[in-house]
């Protein structure tokens, strides 16, 4: 998803600069469904069945989730003895709108935040007592426990308790980082020139060399580039930076324990010094830092560069595809581009820095009734199993799908599969972003690629870091980062002499904040037990 593009600003007094394969069944409980969860229909004894527990449930999208027409809203009712009470609003006012809802006590029984992405807010919630200790809760719902167990490092501010289901984005569990992107590469220029798909930084940058020198598009003119990116600071370099073990916004640990910015590293250094030879060469496109997202994707398609660096997930696979089905109809475009994957580093090793495998956080109103509260553990446990999973992901047998052998094939269009709006309900879990229906099309493709990259994604050891903004100005971290990216593209275009360059740039950079940051850094990392 390309809601994870990191930058070296502070927010909400969280640094993101210490901060982006198929989920079929995921998160679930070994295929017990909800079976371990408390009874959901008690009568209390009675023969008269209890009437239906209503929950408000707030999110942007939620609006007609609760339509008596809808398959899996009345399956829902019939499993957990629920009412469902939707409260919507408009994507651009829905934390302005949840925020005056708890201010003026309307608080919603189960509703989406920010969670600790804003921690300032959120713990000023816990504090005041207003969101379910979910940490406690856990033992009796299983599949609540085992998702809040791939996201320990969230409770580390909170004195180790979760008051926040995280909502998945891919497998729901054991998976703690992602990464939807990778290089493309033309593989019709690769064939042209007896070329192989490179596997290594130093295989990457002859495959450079040749896609600009040796006429890959076969029209006699020497007007070609081996590789570009887009705008966004240096951000898209990442890869490159990562195949040399460094990165503009993370620290690794050393062997004394101590953190250290890979910012100033040596292998930072490095990769400065490589993409220089690249641009000096010719080898890199010019407007590496001017191209928007879509003239990069442009020149990949026209011909006028072999590489760049892009989201694959199966949405843009599928628009690229799309795109070069147009241009050259009469071909099949697994024939003109295909994928690069994690390259090994100089080090031999493989990175992909990776974000964290979830996007908000589902919380509990402390203050309902206990019936309520159980309703709502209930829901979300039910949600996450491999029942409430299946159910949320592919439908109800004979309405939404038919079994075809052990494959499950729709027998609605998306478009009509999305008048069910209570499909919408798995958003309170997961986003399940790397589901792919049987039907999908190029789906072994999409898949592979994905793992080229994901299975290489590491995770920020110091995300959701939680410096206060009296220890660390948020706006020095700001500036700080606007000089990195300024002083890296600056060397990676005019620098004669890049040791002496990057010295320059490491003692300024320590200057302007950069040993502040460090030590503040670590305190708290040791504070935090990272």
């Amino acid at each position: 998803m390309n809601r994870t593009k990191k930058k070296w600003i502070a927010s909400m007094a969280v640094v993101p600069l210490l901060a982006g394969v198929i989920a079929g069944c995921s998160g679930g409980n070994n295929g017990e469904g909800a079976a371990n969860t408390p009874a959901a229909n008690n009568s209390g004894g009675s023969d008269k069945p209890a009437a239906p527990v209503e929950l408000s449930i707030f999110r942007w999208d939620f609006e007609g989730v609760d339509a008596p027409d809808s398959a899996i809203y009345k399956r829902l009712q019939e499993k957990l003895n629920i009412k469902l009470k939707p409260i919507v609003a408009s994507w651009n006012d829905w934390e302005e709108k949840l925020n005056v809802m708890i201010a003026s006590g309307e608080m919603p029984d189960v509703f989406v935040s920010n969670g600790i992405g804003k921690p300032i807010q959120y713990k000023q919630w816990v504090k005041e007592g207003l969101l379910l200790n979910l940490s406690d809760e856990a033992s009796k719902y299983p599949n609540i426990g085992k998702s809040l167990a791939n996201f320990e490092v969230l409770a580390k501010s909170t004195e180790g308790k979760h008051y926040g289901l995280p909502i998945f984005n891919e497998s729901g569990s054991g998976k703690n980082s992602i990464n939807g992107h990778n290089i493309l590469i033309r593989k019709d220029w690769l064939d042209k020139l007896g070329l192989k798909v490179p596997t290594t930084i130093d295989e990457f940058y002859a495959v450079a060399k040749a896609f600009t020198e040796n006429d890959p598009d076969g029209n006699g003119k020497k007007d070609t580039y081996g590789y570009t990116s887009s705008s966004g600071g240096v951000w898209w370099q990442y890869p490159i930076f990562n195949a040399f073990d460094a990165s503009t916004g993370r620290f690794q640990k050393t062997a004394d324990g101590k953190f250290e910015p890979e910012v100033i590293s040596p292998g930072m250094e490095q990769s400065v010094a490589f993409l220089n030879k690249m641009y000096g060469e010719k080898l890199l496109d010019p407007d590496f830092m001017l191209n928007t997202d879509e003239q990069k994707v442009e020149k990949f398609i026209t011909g006028k560069v072999g590489m760049i660096v892009n989201n694959l997930n199966a949405t843009f696979y599928t628009d690229i595809t799309n795109k070069f089905q147009k241009a050259y109809a009469d071909k099949d475009p697994k024939s003109i581009f295909t994928w690069v994957g994690t390259l090994k580093g100089a080090n031999g090793k493989q990175r992909m820095d990776g974000s964290s495998n979830f996007w908000l956080q589902t919380s509990i109103n402390a203050g309902i009734s206990d019936e309520k509260k159980q309703k709502a553990l209930e829901l979300l446990d039910y949600l996450l199993s491999e029942e409430g999973q299946d159910l949320m992901l592919n439908g109800i047998e004979g309405v939404h799908y038919k079994l075809e052998g052990d494959k499950k094939v729709p027998i609605m269009t998306p478009e009509e599969k999305d008048k069910d709006f209570a499909f919408k309900l798995r958003t309170l879990v997961s986003w399940n972003t790397d589901f792919l229906p049987e039907s999908t099309p190029n789906r072994d493709q999409i898949l592979t690629a994905a793992k080229s990259t994901g299975d290489y994604a590491v995770p920020d050891p110091l995300e959701f870091l939680n410096i206060s903004e009296d220890a660390l100005d948020p706006a020095m971290v700001g500036e700080l980062g606007d000089y990195v990216n300024q002083q890296i593209v600056d060397m990676i275009v005019k620098s004669k002499d890049v040791p002496a360059d990057f010295a320059k740039f490491k003692e300024e950079w320590l200057k302007k904040g950069g040993t502040k940051l460090v030590e503040e850094t670590n305190k708290q990392a040791a504070a935090e037990g990272r």
